[in-house]
């Protein structure tokens, strides 16, 4: 019985020893694989020591530097998931805006350079208010614009803004007027030649000013006293003074020089050509 026992007993040992090979090995196998995997990201496998090994498990990965020094770089491990400007450069807004007419087809608009711009954005609008200014042009590279897309007869506010190279825009600049429009005998011939004053040129100036008026919400056109027909009305002192007054009443509500004419009591007469062209000069 105890040779029996004994045979019996070596049996369940052997077959105990090849239950724990094969964990063994499997253990193994699973080993070789990780290594194996780990060895094609960081180089072959058998030339890894333990330096190597802790080195790539705990040092931080390596980031791509940064390409623009006003960006901020967010990454995850060695991703790159997001950029944000840091502390982009302040734009002061152009100064010295200033819109002349050209013709009733065009008004060329002009400013001093801005600091650190990169481009300026060109923005116009029919009546004051924010919401109404629209861009015509976001992108100018010099100090000057021509607008090509007036309608004759009509005034026109604009204001700038400078832009760096990633479209940041400072705060607009002042604003300006100027009415599409060419009048007659502009300029006026220089002395010895005399230019009679007609009834046109004030009729002009009338269409001029209602279209400056038209630019402030809610004004309407200046109540003139009298009718001028072509030919057989003359020109009085006071259709002088009305245009000044209707005039200016529109530069106050658009912040805008007003006042200031020279002659102010209208005393000079007869006619002087200053009269005619201080008034073009502030509607164009």
């Amino acid at each position: 019985m105890r040779k029996k026992k004994t045979a019996r007993s070596k049996r369940l040992r052997s077959k105990t020893t090849r239950s724990k090979s094969r964990k063994y090995m499997l253990i193994g196998g699973l080993c070789g694989i990780v290594l194996i995997a780990f060895g094609t990201i960081a180089g072959p496998w058998s030339s890894l020591g333990s330096q190597k090994i802790r080195s790539a498990f705990f040092s931080p990965p390596a980031l791509p530097p940064p390409t623009s020094p006003s960006k901020e770089y967010v990454y995850a491990g060695s991703r790159l998931i997001a950029t944000e400007e840091a502390n982009p450069v302040t734009l002061a807004a152009p100064l010295n805006v200033e819109a002349d007419t050209f013709s009733q087809s065009r008004i060329d608009i002009s400013w001093n350079a801005t600091a650190n711009a990169h481009h300026y954005q060109v923005e116009r609008a029919s009546v004051l208010g924010e919401g109404n200014f629209a861009i015509i042009n976001s992108n100018v590279a010099g100090t000057t614009y021509n607008d090509n897309t007036v309608t004759a007869v009509n005034a026109y506010l604009y204001r700038v803004r400078a832009a760096d190279a990633t479209n940041n825009l400072s705060p607009p600049s002042n604003i300006d007027v100027a009415t599409a429009i060419t009048f007659e005998d502009d300029p006026f011939a220089a002395p010895p030649t005399l230019t009679l004053v007609k009834a046109s040129h004030i009729l002009q100036l009338r269409q001029a000013v209602n279209a400056v008026r038209h630019t402030v919400p809610g004004m309407q056109d200046y109540g003139w006293a009298q009718a001028i027909n072509v030919g057989s009305t003359p020109i009085m002192a006071n259709d002088i003074e009305e245009l000044r007054i209707a005039l200016d009443q529109a530069l106050n509500a658009l912040n805008l020089p007003a006042g200031g004419y020279t002659d102010s009591s209208l005393s000079n007469l007869p006619f002087q050509k200053f009269y005619i062209t201080e008034l073009r000069d502030r509607v164009k």
